[in-house]
């Protein structure tokens, strides 16, 4: 693994630059100070679970804008970001700034640990609620789970997007779809924070969508995995599937192959979430990277990144980028969106769950 380190040619002492830096507008006056404190560090450092392609944009855009502070991101699994941090800072050394990964499990163990700074951008009061969880504990992407399926095996009456049709389809038509349905395995910490929340919204009826179809469906891999499988015909299908990746891989020609849409009767949406370490050695540089992030501008570079923004009012560009106000209007209003939220009951009750899960699905 390297660090990868993405920087305008812009010579910095332009006036061009040095007008980029300006206080943004609606910030207090004494943001400058920390504009200043942040050129001084001069860097910071990002752990993240993002691939190159996701957090590329962002970086591009924040270099634009402040082109005095040079961007390292390190990409890992989601739980190492977390696991590397605590072992760099308990031997003493450097570590990250900035945290940014999809796992609900770590950012709660982070929160008790007191792993976060306690930073009070001047965003937050633009943005839902929900997006800042818990002291430190911002949101950087809110993206949808999607359901596909290949237009050539699957007719496209049984495309439906509706959960409950979709889980009846499976066991009314065994010669399309037993044995060839995909997901996330609900044992482990994403798949089980998906399937946690279709649970949270319809209870026992979603159970026994589980008992009646989980023996026909396999479980595992990621996102993807379920692409190509699905691609390749080995599955008809597959649900709870990230559709920021579904929506890069229709763009590199897959549609013919490749149907999808958002369940109208709960699409799931996961909160990847992001903060400033408490240990952070470039901190000021760390608060201005949030908050430009969680700005319209950074909005527009997570898009780029073709992950779905969610600050209210914004709008995509692109035919597949899509804000999390274009989803809610895709399925109908916000109420058929199924957040995913930090819930301490998930966690505290994981084990029952997962083996009531594994029983539905014969695993």
């Amino acid at each position: 693994m390297k660090y990868r380190y993405l920087l305008t040619a812009a010579v910095i002492l332009t006036a061009g630059a040095v007008k980029a830096q300006d206080v943004p507008a609606g910030y207090p006056a004494s943001y400058s100070k920390l504009l200043a404190e942040a050129k001084a560090e001069g860097s910071l450092r990002i752990y993240t679970n993002l691939s190159e392609d996701n957090i590329a944009p962002v970086i591009k855009a924040f270099n634009k804008a402040y082109p005095d502070i040079k961007v390292g991101s390190l990409e890992m699994g989601p739980s190492e970001a977390f696991s590397r941090y605590r072992a760099e800072v308990g031997s003493g050394v450097e570590s990250a700034d900035l945290l940014i990964s999809s796992t609900i499990v770590d950012w709660m163990s982070a929160i008790k640990d007191g792993l976060l700074t306690d930073y009070n951008s001047p965003e937050r009061e633009k943005l839902p609620e929900w997006s800042y969880p818990h002291a430190g504990l911002y949101t950087f992407s809110a993206d949808p789970m999607v359901t596909i399926y290949n237009k050539l095996t699957v007719p496209a009456e049984l495309q439906v997007d509706s959960m409950e049709a979709y889980f009846a389809n499976i066991s009314a038509h065994p010669d399309v779809f037993s044995g060839k349905v995909g997901t996330y395995d609900g044992r482990y910490a994403f798949g089980g924070a998906l399937n946690y929340a279709l649970v949270e919204r319809y209870g026992d009826k979603a159970w026994g969508w589980f008992e009646k179809a989980g023996p026909s469906i396999k479980p595992g891999g990621g996102a993807g995995s379920m692409i190509e499988r699905t691609l390749s015909g080995e599955l008809s299908s597959a649900y709870f599937v990230s559709g920021p990746v579904v929506f890069s891989k229709i763009t590199d020609g897959l549609g013919d192959i490749i149907g999808w849409n958002f369940p109208k009767d709960g699409t799931v949406i996961f909160p990847r979430g992001m903060g400033i370490t408490s240990k952070a050695a470039h901190p000021a540089a760390a608060k201005v990277f949030l908050d430009f992030l969680l700005s319209e501008a950074g909005q527009a570079a997570v898009a780029a990144g073709k992950l779905t923004p969610y600050r209210p009012g914004f709008v995509a560009a692109g035919d597949l980028s899509y804000s999390l106000d274009e989803v809610a209007k895709a399925v109908g209003g916000k109420q058929n969106l199924l957040m995913i939220s930090y819930d301490r009951k998930m966690i505290d009750g994981n084990a029952a769950f997962s083996a009531r899960w594994g029983a539905a699905f014969k695993m």
